[in-house]
């Protein structure tokens, strides 16, 4: 890659397979460790930068000239699921599948398309079809009663996911002076002073504000907006609570008659 070494998804598998095997040596066997991760909840953002830094980029990478966008976006998501279900077999149960952002809204983008200020269309389509794909997968997965997990999807790119109408000034410009290389900030320059303002931190990544309004949306959309799908993060847990309780409230009860 152009900006260094990545960790690939399926390099940190390989790392939390290893945390795995150590969870079980604690908790005394294998068994035991699966149980416990069934009940942790396993957020997947992933993706931008299979576009942003890699089929945005000819002059580096063939993927463009080798898939159309959404050739493209069907390998990710193949690729996505195929390390899923290895998520699945470690012991996972619960899952968050974040989708894309609007790709060609970050500054980065705006700036390297001079586009005025506006977003970059081009960019953005790619955003939308690969979302419209991972929303599919998670129809897919849930429909599988061999699974025995639940999956719910954050749309990224969600009307109700709208930057100027929650508050945020500035939404086309980073809050710290930038470099154009990488997108970071540049080093001992002075930061915007309103930061929560602003919805990017530097060329690429948004700003705590932004995360936090995020989080708060996935964690618990009562409206049922259309920006958490088959239903919020919170939701997921209460149900995934009660279907234990009532597990627990069964075998009480049989115990009760068998004796």
């Amino acid at each position: 890659m152009t900006l260094g070494f990545v960790i690939s998804l399926g390099l940190q598998l390989k790392n939390h397979k290893d945390i795995v095997s150590q969870i079980a040596g604690k908790l005394g066997s294998v068994d035991k460790a699966q149980q416990y991760l069934n009940k942790c909840l396993y957020y997947v953002n992933i993706g931008s930068n299979d576009y942003i830094n890699n089929y945005f980029l000819p002059q580096y990478y063939p993927t463009s000239h080798i898939y159309n966008t959404e050739q493209y976006a069907e390998v990710l998501i193949q690729e996505l699921s195929s390390n899923l279900l290895t998520l699945h077999e470690i012991g996972a149960r619960k899952y968050v599948l974040v989708g894309l952002g609007l790709l060609g809204c970050t500054p980065n983008a705006i700036y390297l398309h001079g586009t005025n200020g506006s977003c970059v269309d081009e960019e953005n389509a790619p955003a939308y079809i690969y979302n419209v794909k991972l929303k599919s997968l998670v129809d897919n997965f849930n429909n599988k009663s061999s699974l025995d997990s639940k999956f719910i999807f954050i749309n990224s790119t969600s009307e109700s996911n709208n930057q100027s109408s929650d508050g945020f000034l500035v939404t086309n410009a980073p809050c710290c002076p930038s470099r154009l290389v990488d997108g970071g900030c540049i080093p001992d320059e002075r930061p915007c002073y309103n930061r929560s303002e602003y919805v990017f931190w530097d060329d690429f990544h948004p700003t705590d504000a932004w995360n936090q309004l995020v989080a708060i949306g996935s964690y618990d959309d009562p409206y049922s907006s259309g920006y958490t799908y088959p239903m919020d993060i919170k939701h997921l847990v209460e149900q995934e609570t009660k279907i234990e309780l009532e597990f627990i409230n069964e075998n009480t009860l049989q115990l009760s008659v068998s004796s």
